[in-house]
Parts: C-alpha cells; structure tokens; sequence
C-alpha cells in the first residue's frame, strides 16, 4: 500500500481524495463506526473552498451549506434572543461570492467561505472519497500500533473480527487531537489549555423561523449575556443550533428554554448530542519522523480551538500541502528533501493560525478580528525547496507573487479563472506586459522555459507553460514576466528575483537537493 491513512474526518478524507486524483493508491482507517454527528468547525473558509474546487467538489459542499443569502451578522443578546442590544454586521456568502465576480485586483478569492457544519461535511467527503478510484475508506478500523524504518511502515489495524498487519510506504496521522500517531511518534503538545466549554447540539426546527425581526434580521450567532452567558450558533440547516456555555450552571436544555422560549413558543426541540469542547491551542513539537515515512496532519499536529474555521483550513491547507508531495514521491521524480519541507511549510502556518486564535479569544470583540493574514496571506518564507526572493517582503494581507505565497486569483480576459487553468502539475507562468518588453526579453523567456521544460523532464517531473493573458495580471505581477507556480498554488519562484540555472531551480523545487 503506497500510503496508510489513520482518521476519516475531513483532513484524512480531503488527503485521500487528492491522493487517488493524483494517481496514488491509499487506505483511510477510522476507529469510529461512521462519521458522528456532534457541533464542531462550522465554517469552511475561502482558502479550504479553494482547494476543494481544485477537487471538484466545492459546488457540491456549497449547495450543502447555508443557503447563500442568509446573514451571517453577529447578535449580542440580554438573557435571551428576545432582546438583542448590538448588531456586528458581516456580508452573505451572496455578497462575497459577487464581489469576488466584480473584482479583480488579486485581493479576493477564487471562491468565498462557506458556512458547512463538519457533521455535514464528513459524509459528504466519505461519498467521495469512496467513489475515487485508488481509494479505500474503512469505518469501524483502528490503527492501534506501527513501526516504522527508512523503508517502510508496518501498521496494526484492528477490526470488529481481526488484527491485520498493514504494508505501507507512508503512514499519514489525521486521526484527530488525541492522535494514535503522535502518541506512538513519541511527539509532545505544547502550548494552552483552558477549562473546557460545555455544548449541545439541540434540533429546533421552528426556531431560525421565528427570530426577531423577520429573515433580515437573522444572525449566525447570537452571544446571549447576562447570569447565564452562551452562544448560539446557527447549523447549515438552520433547524440546528449548537450550544455553547462555561463551566457550571444550569443544563444545556434549561440554558436553551430560557434563552429560545422567549421568541418560539411552544418550543420543540431534542437534544442530539451534548459534550466538552476542549479549549486549547496546542502545537506538535514535530510533524514527521526521522525518515518522512510518518507525518501528522490536521488536528493531530495542531489541536487548537480556533476562531472562524481556522482549524479546519489549516487542515485542509495541510492535506494540498502533502498530497502533491506524495504523489510525486511515490511517481519518483519527487526528491528526499520534498516530503522533509513538509513541516518547514506547514508548522508555521499552524503556529501562526494558533496566534491568531489567542488574539481573537482575549479580545472584546472576538468576531470582529481580522482573518485573512491567516486563511490567505501566509508565504512559506523558510520553506527548503522555494527559491526565495532578496530584500523586504510584503507584510500583512496583500496581493503578491512573492516566493512562498499562494498565487492570487484573477481573471483572465476570456472570464476564466486563472487557477482553473493551472493543472495538478508545475506551471511556469509567462506574463506579457510585465516587466521588461521587447522582442530580446521574450526570446530570453522563451529560451529559459525550454530549459527548464527539459530538466523537469530529465527528472519525469510534470511542468506546463501557460501564459496568461490578463490586464490585471499586468499590475499585481509587476516586474516578474515569469512565474513558477506549484500543484498546490504556491508560487515556487519568479524571475525578477532572480534568474538561476535552469538545471538549479529544476532540482530545488522538486526536493533533489542534498
């Protein structure tokens, strides 16, 4: 088996499908009977959107998720929904999805956010993933123990009716916050852990109807104040709602009466499933073994309790992270220092998305923190298989190609999007117009490109040349005519940094470095 993944929520599923889209078989094990329906992340951002439409299935989780038009505002309450005080005001995933038609200076995302209860999204990536040719999904199977070696890992997986010995070339750890992995890597947490929510996931289905003030008026989360604070959040359904409290107090259901009987009477509902929400914002020492045969991903490396779906898509990034990594080692053109750059990129993104989170969590007004820095603007700045650029980058969310970064969304002059047109492979990007023009800068472009086609091909590494013909282009990649853009949609180098042997950047971007 080329790749063993333990854990079927959406990190190992999400990583799965991509896997079989690449060509690679692999096996997700999931000690769970089936996905389970308990309140967890429930907002997929436009940086996890992104990489699902590049798996073809991000129309697909948006009919699913909140119907696009509802408001997505935050309501502060006293004791009850019946008296709201403050209104924070926030655009529709309506609003974002036509702002992102009507812009296009690389600001916004190909595709917005997405407000999709995990409980959804779950079966929906299990269908999937099940569907992919190379992709096995097994339920009801726990990886109880490995070992590993430079040449492999061997995996024991227990099933309702045997112990089985699995063969694997990768092991994957997305098994979750108390990770069979990590135990057994010997790899530590560190970071916060505070004194657990209670919550509730509670069927209402008359309630989102009857909120104040008519489908206007609505919210997505209301933070109810006074002798028994909590917060209630509206479910993709939006005949579910999760509800949030601190420790102590009376029960959930009570909690629930008072704060929704006062505007949905009589009140019908049913408790579905009621827990601990852990509070914490931990980070793996490490996410990989000596030999890059074991890797951690999703919240098996990061468990944090994180702010507007952060955690999910710094899952998700993980999974477009590792997948093309894999591939091309498995397919043998990916070198020894491709898979060891996983966590050079990866853990600060963790790192800086559990900053972000701690921000937000001592903040007054925690939904009012500013995101996108995170969710779209990190640049793997220390990554060992990027050709950095020199001088001062960018800081802050912008716009940029800077080596490192994800490429920005445009649309080109025949309305398709740009990342629409990159496939699963290397793509050098010719851009017309900037920087330096004449007939000699486009017979050097022309005469580096075939160079560089040549040594990818000496390795059997994949590489497309597209230009792009765009007006906007001209301005956000002022200065850089090319563009090298990774299958994940990060830029892997640029030419107005500099302009390396062709045979140089071949090797280091495909990890054949010592």
């Amino acid at each position: 088996m080329p790749v063993l993944i333990a854990g079927g929520g959406p990190t190992g599923l999400a990583l799965a499908i991509s896997l079989g889209q690449l060509g690679v078989r692999c096996e997700v094990v999931d000690a769970r009977p089936a996905p389970t329906r308990v309140p967890r992340a429930g907002r997929c951002g436009a940086r996890a959107m992104e990489i699902f439409r590049r798996l073809g299935i991000s129309g697909q989780l948006r009919a699913a998720g909140l119907p696009g038009e509802a408001p997505l505002d935050v309501v502060i309450c006293a004791g009850s929904l019946a008296r709201p005080l403050t209104r924070h005001r926030y655009p529709s995933v309506a609003d974002a999805l036509a702002t992102t038609l009507e812009v296009n200076d690389g600001t916004m995302p190909l595709e917005p956010h997405v407000i999709l209860s995990q409980y959804t999204l779950e079966p929906l990536l299990r269908e999937v993933a099940e569907a992919t040719p190379g992709v096995t999904v097994r339920f009801g199977a726990e990886l109880i123990d490995f070992a590993a070696t430079g040449g492999g890992v061997t995996a024991m997986v227990h099933t309702a009716t045997r112990l089985r010995a699995i063969r694997a070339d990768h092991l994957i750890g997305c098994d979750g916050a108390a990770s069979t992995v990590r135990r057994v890597l010997g790899v530590e947490l560190r970071g916060e852990r505070r004194e657990p929510l209670r919550q509730a996931l509670i069927y209402c289905p008359d309630l989102y109807e009857r909120l104040p003030g008519g489908p206007a008026a609505r919210a997505i989360q209301y933070h109810v104040t006074g002798g028994h604070p909590c917060t209630l959040i509206v479910q993709d359904d939006t005949q579910h709602f999760a509800l949030q409290a601190p420790p102590g107090g009376p029960p959930l259901a009570t909690m629930f009466e008072a704060v929704a009987g006062a505007v949905c009477q009589p009140l019908s509902y049913k408790v579905v499933h009621e827990d601990e929400w852990p509070q914490q914002l931990l980070l793996a020492d490490r996410y990989t073994d000596d030999w890059s045969r074991v890797l951690l991903a999703g919240d098996a490396a990061h468990p944090a309790s994180t702010t507007g779906g952060l955690g999910l898509s710094t899952a998700i990034g993980d999974t477009a992270d590792l997948a093309w990594k894999l591939a091309a080692t498995q397919h043998g053109w990916g070198g020894p220092a491709l898979l060891a750059s996983y966590e050079a990129e990866r853990r600060p993104v963790a790192a800086q998305a559990i900053t972000a989170s701690f921000v937000s969590a001592v903040a007054e007004e925690p939904w009012s923190v500013d995101l996108r820095d995170v969710e779209l603007g990190y640049r793997y700045t220390g990554s060992p298989v990027i050709s950095h650029a020199g001088g001062t980058q960018p800081t802050g969310f912008a716009p940029t190609t800077w080596p490192g970064a994800r490429l920005p969304h445009l649309w080109l002059d025949d309305g398709n999007p740009l990342h629409d047109v990159l496939g699963n492979c290397f793509t050098l990007l010719r851009v017309p117009g900037a920087g330096a023009a004449g007939a000699t800068a486009d017979r050097v472009d022309g005469e580096f490109a075939r160079e560089l086609a040549a040594e990818f091909g000496r390795f059997g590494a994949p590489l497309d040349l597209v230009e792009v013909t765009s007006a906007a282009a001209q301005a956000v990649y002022a200065g850089h005519r090319l563009i090298l853009v990774r299958p994940d949609l990060h830029v892997a180098w640029r030419s107005g940094d500099s302009q390396p042997p062709p045979a140089t950047l071949a090797r280091l971007v495909t990890g054949n470095i010592a």
